[in-house]
């Protein structure tokens, strides 16, 4: 036993011998890894039931978003080419010296040469000193400071004029159109007309019911809010709200959301049917943006 604790593989010696050669931090001990002399975990404590995973159809449409994702940066690289380097960048241009003009500056200011060598036009005048135009010199103060320029408000005398013209507002709607002949129904006068004594759910009425992030998936507990709703639902109608959680205005981002509140919709629905509420009772919208689904009833 007391051989064996020092025996190292062709290997390993190998390896020693060659860092030792090499020296420096590379030649020390390496730190023990984490939590070597702390006891073995206990495989009972892990979890005993898989994880809740998205629905088939969800996982083929992530998979078809990152597919199109890669393809996509494919595109652009091969658009793109490969990155420059730095041979490829060129060097930065010299300043000029003082009192001296670029080629293409005197190319701009001499006349254009005319077929073999002659001037069609007498000897340009230059426009200054450089061949360019001078500016007047910034204001300085005594010490050599640069001066700002005054900042001044103007208040006018008089306030904004108001147009006289404006159209007078009515006190009443106008009266409604008669045609000769056509006899308007009894309650064509919007006031006092009787208003039915039911309404459709908007998409923010109802109880959220709350899913896992990004899944079609309700959380823990969310079908005590399912139960709620077949319960007070009677024999009315409910109305399956599903969102998308959409985090662009963009066509391809309201897509992929759309598809996610299609199919959280659609899990509510299994949900509904499974507790008996006919599918003749039962009204699907999906929107893109919003967070989980709600569950309302017609009213």
């Amino acid at each position: 036993m007391g051989g064996c604790a020092h025996h190292q593989d062709t290997v390993d010696s190998l390896s020693d011998w060659y860092h030792h050669y090499q020296g420096g931090v590379i030649s020390q001990q390496r730190p023990p890894p984490p939590g070597t002399h702390q006891p073995y975990p206990k495989i009972g404590l892990g979890p005993t039931r898989p994880p809740e995973l998205p629905s088939p159809d969800l996982r083929e449409d992530i998979t078809a978003d990152l597919e199109a994702q890669r393809e996509l940066n494919q595109r652009q690289d091969a658009i793109m080419g490969t990155m420059p380097t730095a041979a490829d960048i060129p060097p930065v241009p010299g300043h000029p010296v003082a009192g001296s003009q670029s080629a293409s500056l005197q190319a701009a200011d001499s006349p254009p040469a005319a077929a073999g060598g002659a001037t069609g036009h007498g000897p340009a005048t230059p426009k200054g000193a450089r061949g360019m135009s001078t500016q007047p010199a910034p204001a300085r103060d005594g010490n050599g400071q640069l001066l700002m320029p005054d900042v001044t408000t103007t208040v006018p005398d008089h306030p904004e004029a108001i147009p006289a013209n404006l159209p007078a507002i009515a006190a009443a709607p106008p009266a409604l159109p008669g045609v000769g002949g056509i006899s308007l129904p009894d309650n064509a006068q919007r006031d006092g007309m009787d208003l039915p004594t039911y309404h459709l759910a908007s998409p923010d009425d109802g109880d959220p019911v709350h899913f896992l992030p990004g899944s079609d998936q309700i959380e823990p507990g969310e079908e005590d809010v399912v139960d709620a709703t077949v319960r007070q639902r009677g024999n009315r109608f409910v109305i399956v709200n599903g969102y998308g959680n959409a985090a662009t205005a963009t066509a391809e981002g309201q897509t992929a959301a759309l598809n996610l509140a299609i199919l959280r919709a659609r899990t509510l629905t299994r949900l509904l049917l499974a507790r008996g509420v006919p599918a003749s009772r039962i009204t699907v919208r999906a929107h893109a943006f919003g967070n989980g689904a709600r569950l309302a009833i017609v009213r």
